[in-house]
């Protein structure tokens, strides 16, 4: 049996509300530091753009259908925005087309990468997402999922062997048919084990709600500690994301605003060990 919380997310990389569940990820992240591990599993939200289609759009052209649902879709990320704040940018949004029709290239990406580093899945996804939703890439297309592979610096015909490959089309079914088993229905949805114990939520939660589930799982013998604020432990937690928000510091942190954030960090922006990206 595992000391440790184990948070499952079943989710898609095209999912604005995961995205924007970052910080509070970020802050179970360094607040249970060694005693909470995370994985992803992969759920195809949209199988095929034209079963979601305006039908009266449809009947006039495929084009008109498809361009009215990025529209709408793009509206649905917007208003999420106010969950937790993280950037979103829907300028020329075109995440769907006639020729890509489907988040299927999405979530065998992330099991293709998963096959060759499993160490770097979980920061692809995180540039795939924010490719996606900050950058408003279409991602469903091949030559963006590859820029996303550079950037991570996976070689790039491995990638596509995998990407393409049995091994990553299998993994995704297994993650498939788990969530059928659970009766999983909507996305993002959370399995919380700790040992034997678990947990199952088709909800969005926020921090509270995973320290009360924790609490309660572990019987209180898993608590959230103080974190420390200094710039030793911002390069530890800088280590594993190489591409992160100001509100995501903030959450990991302890900061009460975004100023208290700049201050922070700044020591380290002078000595060029990072740098500041306006996203708007």
């Amino acid at each position: 049996m595992s000391e440790k919380i184990n948070v499952i997310t079943f989710t898609d990389p095209m999912m604005g509300l995961s995205y924007e569940s970052e910080p509070v990820f970020r802050k179970l992240e360094t607040h249970f530091d060694d005693n909470i591990e995370f994985q992803y599993l992969m759920n195809v939200l949209v199988r095929d753009v034209f079963e979601l289609v305006d039908s009266s759009d449809l009947f006039i052209s495929k084009e008109l259908a498809v361009k009215n649902y990025n529209a709408k879709l793009a509206k649905i990320y917007e208003s999420e925005e106010s969950i937790s704040d993280m950037p979103i940018n829907m300028k020329d949004f075109r995440l769907f087309s006639t020729e890509n029709t489907t988040s299927l290239p999405l979530n065998l990406a992330y099991k293709a990468v998963q096959i060759i580093d499993s160490r770097k899945a979980d920061e692809f996804l995180y540039r795939l997402r924010y490719a996606t939703i900050v950058d408003c890439r279409p991602t469903t297309r091949t030559d963006e999922i590859l820029k996303v592979v550079r950037e991570i610096k996976i070689d790039e015909k491995e990638f596509l062997n995998q990407f393409t490959g049995k091994k990553a089309a299998e993994s995704l079914e297994k993650d498939l048919k788990f969530a059928y088993r659970l009766g999983i229905r909507t996305l993002p949805a959370y399995l919380i084990m700790y040992g034997e114990e678990g947990a199952l939520y088709q909800r969005l939660l926020n921090y509270d709600d995973f320290v009360r589930i924790i609490d309660h799982l572990s019987n209180n013998k898993i608590k959230p500690r103080t974190v420390e604020k200094n710039l030793d432990s911002l390069r530890k937690f800088l280590r594993n994301h190489s591409l992160i928000s100001s509100i995501e510091i903030r959450e990991a942190f302890d900061f009460n605003n975004l100023d208290e954030v700049m201050k922070f960090i700044m020591p380290m922006v002078e000595t060029n060990e990072i740098k500041i990206v306006d996203v708007g």
